[in-house]
């Protein structure tokens, strides 16, 4: 592709172009025999003209930290070619970003090593106005564009300041986290680039980017969505859960309680027993209505008795009858 027809994309510290969480801004500063920016992880060329100063005396170093330009840029995992643009407006944040959380302390490292701490602090830090007028050229020879973070560092070993100067990494590459946003005017770029492919209706997935495209035309653009692995965690889980379906076990067969049974029989037997009896007891009294009628009184009670001895056995026979039937 054409590099006049690459995206761009805008530095900038705004929280919303941040990446797993980052705090967006300079963190270290590293003095360098070749100044280049160092951003998430990614070294900018390094710039060609030697644009610094050295006070031998105060042991001072004066450089740009940050200038106003596009880089171009190819990422190798991806296969991508775009440019990162540095404005004035955002290297003017940036360095407010900087002083305001600036430590002081600990903030140079000699060529990105962090662990090579210099013995520096920044004594002052400004944005170039006006080029020929700023002091940057007019006190140090130093000759950037409108918009440029210069950077006084005092170094306070001697010594270090004297290899400093004989190794030549007297120039500045800052360290940082810095976010990037596509350019409103390359949009509409690259729509007409992706119309030009011709793609077929539907949704296309270019660079972490869906196309959606309706009658050969690019209608829509949007990010695709990032599952956290938190998410993705949650989700395996629900998976396993839903596939895992217990068995209920077969219903056990239960002994026999010898109590729970009799009750069980007697509250099945007991309404005909009692039926039985109602009745037994209205034939008795039917028939000791007639028997005081045609008999004497021994005669009735010997009745009787016989009528309430047959009933008994009656009872028996009944229940008795009623479990064999069962």
């Amino acid at each position: 592709m054409a590099k006049d027809k690459l995206p761009v994309y805008k530095i900038t510290i705004d929280p919303e172009y941040t990446e797993n969480g980052q705090d967006l801004g300079i963190e270290q500063i590293a003095f360098t025999s070749t100044p280049a920016i160092k951003v998430m992880g990614m070294a900018f060329s390094a710039q060609t003209k030697p644009m610094r100063f050295n006070d031998e005396i105060k042991y001072r170093i004066t450089a740009p930290a940050l200038i106003p330009m596009e880089i171009y840029r190819f990422d190798e995992d991806t296969d991508e070619e775009y440019y990162v643009k540095f404005t004035a407006e955002e290297i003017e944040k940036i360095h407010a970003k900087f002083m305001k959380d600036m430590l002081n302390k600990d903030l140079f490292n000699l060529e990105h090593d962090t662990e090579k701490t210099v013995p520096a602090y920044v004594l002052e830090a400004w944005i170039v106005d006006t080029p020929k007028e700023d002091k940057a050229y007019s006190s140090f020879g130093i000759e950037v564009p409108e918009g440029t973070l210069m950077v006084t560092a005092q170094v306070t070993d001697k010594e270090y300041y004297a290899e400093l100067v004989a190794q030549e990494q007297i120039g500045f590459s800052i360290e940082g986290y810095l976010g990037m946003k596509l350019k409103e005017q390359n949009k509409s770029q690259i729509n007409t680039q992706m119309n030009e492919l011709m793609l077929p209706d539907g949704e296309h997935i270019i660079n972490e980017k869906i196309y959606i495209v309706k009658d050969g035309k690019v209608v829509e653009v949007k990010d695709v969505e990032k599952v956290e692995a938190s998410e993705e965690v949650a989700l395996e889980e629900t998976v396993i859960e839903e596939e895992v379906t217990e068995i209920p076990a077969e219903e056990e067969t239960m002994a026999v309680d010898p109590v729970l049974d009799a009750e069980a029989i007697l509250a099945i037997v007991k309404p005909a027993m009692d039926e039985q009896i109602n009745a037994l007891v209205a034939m008795i009294a039917d028939l000791k209505n007639q028997l005081e009628e045609v008999m004497s009184s021994e005669v009735e009670e010997e009745v009787i008795e016989e009528a309430v001895a047959m009933s008994a056995q009656q009872r028996f026979s009944s229940v008795n009858k009623f479990i064999n039937n069962k």
